[in-house]
């Protein structure tokens, strides 16, 4: 009788456990290379907070801010091996895998915020084509949402800056994208590739002398310690994107992949509205951190890096594009 008891005890007490126990929830590690206060941060966290409570917690999303999962490459990198899932992140340092996004490192490409917005919308024929383009590189990720960041503007550690020729052979940090270097070669920078997490290590070492960034990445990454001169050039407004791993994604069903889709898409709305809020916000506190904010000659920056939207288009097979942009 005893023999016979237990195991049906045990078996029981293991059923009834099952039953009360909630399943482990499905967590997305989701990174990206700036710190709070930041657009980017804050569609992090909308994302986590929409998808969590539409699954009722069985989809978890973890953030990790502050480039601790890395730099862009290293995170995209991490993505197509499956040991981190999602990215937000500007637009040009996957432009290695998806050529067809340096498009965006194009200064003042487009006029004002309200293009900017109609270009990001999802329905919008520039993020089709981009959602086609990332489909068919093969770098594993499927873009959610195109978002903003803020305006980017010009900083430097060795003075003010007011028109093109004061950064004649100025050494210059710029993304990974060819394109970005050109565009600051127009105007006499000697440019160089840097990671975003070694800027303020470049500047306090005189690798760099200038480089430029959104407002708020600028406040938030505290490198104006370093590089305490900042120029309104307002030569860009941020291009970034939220994406996952191909093969994450497509592991979810089809309802939990549309929860996942429509989080990113509010928080890329949501992640651009912070950035236009943050630029107001910030530059206002510049001069108590001791920054020399400085108004720039802005035509003269157009005169010089403009020409350079044809010249790249006709090159690249891009001049459809350029004009679907233009037209917005």
């Amino acid at each position: 009788m005893t023999k016979t008891l237990f195991p049906r005890l045990a078996l029981a007490s293991a059923v009834s456990l099952l039953m009360t126990t909630p399943a482990l929830a499905d967590t997305l590690r989701l990174g990206t290379v700036v710190s709070a206060p930041h657009p980017w941060v804050d569609a992090a966290e909308a994302f986590k907070a929409e998808v969590e409570e539409a699954t009722d917690n069985r989809i978890t999303v973890q953030i990790f801010p502050g480039g601790q999962l890395g730099n862009d490459q290293t995170m995209v990198d991490e993505i197509r091996i499956g040991t981190t899932d999602m990215i937000i992140g500007g637009v040009m340092n996957i432009s290695s895998y998806v050529p067809d996004f340096e498009i965006f490192s194009l200064n003042y490409l487009f006029e004002d915020m309200d293009e900017f917005r109609v270009a990001t919308d999802p329905d919008s024929a520039v993020f089709r084509y981009f959602d086609d383009a990332m489909a068919e590189s093969g770098v594993g990720l499927t873009l959610l949402s195109l978002t903003g960041g803020g305006t980017r503007n010009l900083s430097t550690s060795t003075g003010p800056v007011t028109e093109p020729s004061d950064l004649d052979g100025v050494k210059m940090r710029v993304t990974g994208s060819r394109l970005d270097g050109e565009m600051w070669q127009r105007v006499g920078a000697l440019t160089t590739s840097l990671p975003w997490t070694e800027i303020y290590t470049g500047l306090q070492t005189g690798v760099v002398g200038a480089f430029e960034s959104t407002i708020s990445g600028y406040f938030s990454s505290r490198l104006y310690e370093v590089a305490p001169y900042h120029a309104k050039t307002e030569h860009q407004i941020m291009m970034s994107h939220i994406s996952i791993s191909e093969n994450r994604f497509n592991r979810f069903s089809e309802e939990d992949q549309a929860i996942i889709l429509e989080a990113a898409r509010h928080a890329g709305e949501y992640g651009t509205e912070k950035g236009v809020e943050y630029d107001a916000e910030f530059i206002q506190q510049f001069e108590d951190l001791g920054v020399t904010v400085t108004e720039v000659d802005k035509q003269a920056f157009i005169d010089q890096m403009v020409p350079l939207h044809d010249e790249f288009a006709d090159e690249r097979g891009l001049t459809d594009l350029l004009d679907t942009i233009r037209s917005l």
